[in-house]
């Protein structure tokens, strides 16, 4: 805003008004006064660009979640495979168990 108030009262041009303020891009001045004059001030202080990247506590919130999710998961399947080998267990125990009875009679 400063140096649109500046190139004004001083009636100066964009490469001028750049040299004083020290400005690489000529475009960015004219850029600003584009937006100034379609949209007006408040426009100009409205942040624009690349989003923030997540926080490295939002970052490490949801690794942590993830981790939980997966580690969950993989509960469940040793859960079921240990019930499934308990099952197992029992069927060749009664196998072995039936194989006695008919080799004892």
């Amino acid at each position: 805003m400063n140096v649109l108030k500046w190139m004004k009262t001083n009636k100066a041009s964009y490469p001028k008004t750049a040299l004083h303020f020290n400005i690489s891009n000529v475009g960015t001045i004219w850029q600003w006064q584009h937006i100034w004059e379609t949209e007006g001030a408040d426009a100009l202080y409205r942040f624009k660009g690349r989003q923030t990247i997540m926080s490295a506590d939002k970052q490490s919130k949801k690794r942590q979640q993830t981790e939980l999710e997966r580690l969950r998961e993989e509960n469940e399947l040793l859960q079921i495979e240990n019930e499934y080998l308990k099952k197992l267990r029992a069927l060749v125990q009664e196998e072995e168990n039936n194989k006695r009875k008919s080799s004892k009679s």
